[in-house]
């Protein structure tokens, strides 16, 4: 058996969305299951289980989901993506936010960001949830690190 698990936006047709790639390559679905429990924001966790497979047709299905923008985050019980959660605290919006999301972009993709300013002239917070491949987890981490360093900023990580 083949366990994918999927963030799918949690709105109508999604699912659909995530089982036509797999359907059309003649592939035995053997359940799917709606993990709500790890529900994120406006997205569902789904466990799709599928036949075995060769690792080419398993590379091709990732490939079609991905393409279609979906995100992949398990495949059996290797992690691909996952979530991080950081707050960073200091002066985020005079240090040029817009340039901390970019150098953090590089390593993940900033998918989510809520900014606190209790005065213009005084330390502001932001929360950033960050998708990143697990293969470029630690240059994200290095970058935090570089980037805490030249802006005097503190990056708290969920992990």
């Amino acid at each position: 058996m083949i366990l994918l698990d999927l963030e799918l936006k949690d709105s109508p047709g999604e699912l659909l969305k995530a089982l036509t790639p797999i359907s059309k390559m003649g592939i035995n679905i053997h359940s799917v299951i709606h993990l709500r429990e790890r529900k994120r924001d406006d997205k569902v966790v789904v466990r799709i289980v599928l036949e075995n497979l060769e690792e080419d047709t398993l590379k091709k299905i990732v490939e079609k989901l991905e393409d279609r923008g979906i995100v992949v985050t398990k495949v059996n019980n290797n992690i691909r993506k996952m979530d991080v959660d950081v707050v960073v605290i200091g002066h985020v919006v005079d240090t040029d936010i817009r340039d901390t999301i970019d150098r953090l972009n590089r390593y993940g993709l900033v998918v989510d960001l809520d900014l606190t300013m209790p005065h213009p002239y005084k330390e502001s917070s932001a929360r950033m949830r960050i998708l990143v491949d697990i293969k470029k987890l630690e240059g994200l981490c290095k970058e935090m690190e570089k980037i805490s360093k030249e802006k005097d900023l503190l990056f708290i990580k969920s992990f």
